[in-house]
């Protein structure tokens, strides 16, 4: 129930948008937030820690498998996570919210998703995330920030131009 309130709570913020003071004109909210240490598992229970990013600047997706905007994003999502590939300085994350690793696996195979999904239903609450689709930009270049955040449909031609505005912006 207190996932369901914030999703709620947060079509009411996107309804109205005047509520959020960083709004940007994109729909995109400033936030530029220090950010806690954080670990989360992917589906074969390989662990990724915020350390491990250290240097990078990282969009994270935060969606669910009944998300219909989410899976309207997907293809676009999983050909730039293809086009990031190799890159030393960005990355795409998936972190997914309240599904079982059984229901994340068998999305990630109908789907063709062949990256990591990782579970993020705690780290969810602590950052934040109140709908889905919703999508994070974090910097590790110094220290760990969350630079901005957007919540509703932001597919892959929404997202890499404000990632690129963060890479090219001194930390």
């Amino acid at each position: 129930m207190k996932l369901f309130s914030r999703i709620v709570l947060g079509a009411a913020l996107v309804a109205a948008p005047g509520l959020r003071a960083g709004l940007q004109p994109d729909g995109w909210e400033r936030l530029d937030e220090p950010l806690k240490p954080f670990s989360v598992r992917d589906v074969g229970g390989g662990v990724l820690r915020s350390g491990d990013l250290a240097g990078k600047v990282v969009a994270v997706d935060f969606w669910a498998t009944w998300c219909a905007p989410c899976i309207k994003e997907l293809p676009g999502l999983i050909e730039y996570h293809e086009r990031l590939e190799g890159r030393k300085d960005v990355m795409l994350l998936s972190f997914n919210v309240g599904d079982s690793e059984e229901a994340i696996a068998d999305f990630a195979r109908e789907h063709g998703v062949d990256f990591p999904i990782y579970r993020a239903d705690e780290l969810s609450e602590t950052l934040g995330i109140y709908g889905f689709p919703t999508k994070l930009i974090l910097d590790f270049r110094e220290g760990a920030v969350l630079r901005y955040r957007k919540v509703g449909y932001a597919p892959a031609e929404v997202l890499a131009p404000k990632l690129e505005e963060v890479l090219a912006a001194r930390p």
